[in-house]
């Protein structure tokens, strides 16, 4: 694993000169309402002392900003490199999806149903017949739009 920024982690010390250098708060207020406050209250103490539970509070909210930074310095895992077979063909699918598609005139297991369902199940069998194809999926209507560019990822351009 590596890390593709440093710049982050010269932020690991800012709690300790926010704590040093900005006032505390003068007022003691609840940040949150919380109705069931008074029942937590009531429940029995634990076994640690008051001692050990701030210790404890205080390593978590390191560990937290510790990973906090570390997600922020972007890590990446890198494996080995894969060979892409590229044999096969570039095929980008037009789909109409203008208002005509919603006619209920096209027959599937005995069935009436729409035109663009029609066309994702006849797509969908197509999709899954290629190998080693890249498929593109653009859409037209009263425009046109790249739902999907030349991609080997099939299940993605089926789903879409």
């Amino acid at each position: 694993m590596s890390l593709e920024w440093l710049w982050p982690l010269l932020l690991f010390p800012l709690p300790l000169l926010a704590t040093r250098f900005l006032p505390a708060a003068s007022e003691q207020r609840a940040a949150l309402y919380a109705p069931f406050l008074p029942a937590l209250q009531s429940l029995p103490a634990g076994t640690s002392s008051p001692i050990q539970r701030a210790r404890l509070r205080l390593f978590m909210a390191w560990l937290m900003w510790a990973a906090l930074l570390l997600a922020c310095c972007r890590p990446v895992l890198l494996g080995d490199a894969v060979e892409v077979a590229t044999s096969g063909r570039d095929l980008l699918l037009a789909v109409d999806i203008s208002g005509s598609m919603d006619e209920r005139d096209m027959l599937l297991d005995r069935r009436a149903i729409r035109r663009i369902d029609m066309v994702k199940h006849v797509l969908a069998e197509f999709i899954a017949r290629r190998r080693g194809d890249r498929i593109g999926l653009v859409l037209f209507g009263d425009h046109a739009y790249l739902q999907a560019p030349l991609t080997y990822d099939t299940g993605t351009v089926k789903q879409l």
